[in-house]
């Protein structure tokens, strides 16, 4: 089986010793543990007032990269988010954007949340959302930022009901209290961790709403990979959540 990460990063992490992997070294490590291509955004737009300088390096890299996939972050607390988006669709083909409101301080109910999802429902242009980075009893003490709650994201699912978003970050019992109010709610595994986790999941959403993720560098890849290498869930099931799910919603 092989895999298509949706939950990859590059560049440094202020606050842990993370690998220092150039994109070509991220993709032989990802060939090591058999995920074919994955889509990454930088870390550095988490921190930096504008994300687009960060964005931009990463469409020349993935350019250079076929298997890496860029995803940009947008800000939506900044005005020009619109102009920047266009930007890069003029530069390569985006197949998602990606949003961290908890870093960059806005409300999944704002103005422009809404503007991001009617413009994204006129596109070919998938979102992603995430709802952490780190588990919140690991992060830095310097820098605590809480993850999205369930409530906001029940309800900025329920404000959309026609559009359909993945959302990494989450754990397992959050998964399993969004997943029968939210039918237009996909999530990643990279921090679902349990018993039998897929047979578990698998027993309050569809298969097709569960993808790949390794969170890749901030955890270890084999961990996530095993997850689904170790379930005893058909083979079929295996290559729809390894790889098949990502394909078909990124239109990859």
């Amino acid at each position: 089986m092989t895999f298509i990460d949706s939950n990859l990063s590059l560049g440094p992490w202020p606050f842990a010793s993370l690998p220092k992997r150039s994109p070509a070294q991220l993709v032989a490590h990802l060939k090591k543990h058999d995920i074919g291509s994955g889509l990454v955004s930088q870390l550095e737009t988490l921190f930096l007032p504008d994300p687009d300088p960060a964005n931009q390096e990463l469409i020349r890299a993935c350019k250079k990269q076929p298997k890496l996939i860029p995803v940009p972050v947008l800000n939506l607390s900044l005005p020009n988010w619109r102009d920047q988006l266009e930007g890069y669709r003029e530069q390569a083909d985006i197949k998602a954007v990606k949003l961290y409101p908890n870093f960059h301080n806005y409300s999944l109910e704002s103005k422009a949340c809404k503007e991001l999802v009617r413009y994204l429902q006129g596109s070919n242009i998938r979102l992603v959302v995430n709802a952490r980075m780190l588990d919140e009893r690991h992060q830095y003490h310097g820098l605590k930022v809480r993850g999205l709650t369930v409530k906001q994201l029940s309800a900025f699912a329920s404000r959309f009901p026609d559009f359909e978003f993945l959302c990494t970050g989450l754990f397992r019992p959050e998964i399993l209290e969004l997943a029968p109010q939210c039918p237009n709610l996909c999530v990643d595994l990279s921090f679902a961790d349990w018993h039998d986790l897929i047979n578990g999941l698998l027993e309050v959403m569809a298969p097709e709403r569960l993808f790949f993720g390794s969170h890749t560098p901030l955890m270890v890849t084999q961990a996530n990979t095993y997850k689904l290498q170790a379930s005893d869930i058909p083979a079929a099931l295996k290559t729809q959540i390894g790889s098949g799910n990502a394909n078909a919603f990124f239109g990859l």
